[in-house]
């Protein structure tokens, strides 16, 4: 019963924790889209961006080992954990490419290219873990969509 209570507790801590990392790494990102000087505000968005995914990784692991996946509901989070991990690892390959995009062409469409995909790629991982943090995180009290019931 108490391992039950405790793996409860920690989705619900984590989905928390990944909703509002996820919304201050997007505010963080939104500002650094207006404003693209260097600062030590942008030192910290790398580091909350890192850690947010991280956080989303944790939670899908812990969804993939505690979910019922023959519940209607865990169907649904079990789908939407495997969609974030496809999408992140598009959004990475996005990243990496606009990045290289960026830096080897001074000006052009392609310049312009590298920056919507670097744009694209980061907000892509940001709101759809956004998304499953949210989905986890009202759906943890359903009964029968969880194992530690």
């Amino acid at each position: 019963m108490k391992k039950e209570k405790y793996c409860k507790v920690v989705i619900k801590y984590v989905s928390k924790l990944g909703i509002f990392l996820s919304a201050f790494s997007l505010s963080l990102g939104i500002i650094y889209f207006f404003l693209p000087t260097n600062s030590i505000l942008y030192d910290l968005f790398g580091f909350v961006l890192i850690f947010s995914w991280l956080l989303n990784g944790a939670l899908v692991y812990f969804t993939d080992i505690y979910l019922n996946k023959n519940f209607h509901i865990g169907k649904q989070i079990n789908r939407l954990s495997y969609y974030y991990l496809a999408l992140f690892i598009a959004s990475i390959l996005l990243l990496v490419f606009g990045i290289i995009f960026s830096a080897f062409i001074i000006s052009g469409p392609l310049l312009v290219l590298g920056n919507i995909m670097i744009v694209s790629g980061f907000l892509i991982t940001n709101l759809y873990g956004f998304h499953f943090c949210i989905v986890t995180f009202t759906n943890i009290d359903n009964r029968g969509a969880w194992t530690f019931e």
